[in-house]
């Protein structure tokens, strides 16, 4: 039999329907939760973790999601270390969130299943200016921040669930290999030839198949996931426009910015302008810290 002890952390909120907290390195102790949810994302480093009896290793990058029932302790792999964000929802507080999302998320996540998932670069890196963010600012800010978090986070699950669920059933194998693939902001540098052989079907037969099922060419929706990408990193980072073109697969600026401004009539530097995110323009003076 499994024996667990109730958790108590020192979560960083004004509310008890909302809490986060930064954690470094292992909490070995397992245990349940009392009526919420921990959503668990490594920032830095790896953790073991095990959930349900099952052990499993969460590399950098990688949100699990920890219900209410479920039993869990997280160690550290010898001379490693590693930071990890928790934000923790009641559960009454979480249905009330997820009720903004048209997909039924609430019995999604509570299928009998580890709820693991691999977060995209962009929001990585939006999650950490939220972390500092929440940890440095005044309560009058804590719960909004936390809820902004919150919802990148569901960004990037439902996301995930339409890659698996909702397309799987919708289109034919190798149409969704390809969606599967795009899905993947590494993938966007490649060719369409390249992608093709990455799926196993003959380009002709990929170009021609997912045209006829989802009413576009691959090359349109290709170029519609570099500019979604191109935009989300311009919005949510502060990642230079010319690494921005080179993570999108052009070489060279002038070329980034004329596929650019086809696309969205603007160009990379006046959509910037208009477009980026308050929190990186919100100027923070206290650092990413574990001491609060």
């Amino acid at each position: 039999m499994i024996t667990s002890i109730p958790l108590t952390l020192p979560f960083e909120s004004p509310t008890d329907d909302i809490m986060f907290h930064i954690q470094h390195n292992a909490y070995p102790l397992q245990h349940t939760h009392d009526d919420f949810w921990e959503f668990m994302y490594v920032y830095d480093g790896e953790l073991l973790h095990k959930i349900n009896g099952q052990s499993r290793k969460l590399r950098k990058n990688t949100l699990c999601i920890v219900r209410p029932s479920d039993c869990h302790c997280i160690t550290q792999p010898k001379d490693t270390a590693s930071i990890h964000y928790n934000l923790a929802i009641r559960t009454p507080y979480l249905i009330k969130l997820l009720n903004n999302f048209p997909l039924d998320l609430y019995k999604l996540l509570n299928e009998d299943k580890i709820l693991e998932y691999e977060i995209s670069p962009y929001i990585a890196e939006y999650l950490a200016r939220s972390a500092e963010l929440i940890m440095s600012s005044d309560n009058s800010m804590k719960i909004a921040t936390m809820t902004l978090y919150f919802f990148a986070i569901l960004q990037e699950i439902v996301s995930h669930i339409a890659t698996t669920k909702g397309i799987r059933q919708q289109y034919s194998h190798c149409t969704n290999q390809l969606i599967k693939l795009l899905n993947n902001p590494s993938n966007l540098t490649c060719g369409l030839s390249q992608l093709a052989v990455m799926t196993g079907y003959s380009y002709s037969h990929l170009n021609r198949t997912f045209a006829r099922e989802t009413g576009t060419t691959p090359s349109a929706y290709l170029k519609k996931k570099k500019l979604k990408y191109a935009q989300e990193l311009i919005q949510s980072t502060d990642t230079p426009l010319n690494d921005v073109a080179f993570k999108i697969g052009y070489s060279s600026y002038s070329h980034f910015s004329d596929f650019f401004k086809d696309m969205t009539g603007d160009t990379p530097v006046a959509w910037s302008k208009k477009n980026q995110s308050a929190l990186l323009k919100t100027p923070t003076t206290h650092p990413l810290s574990p001491y609060f």
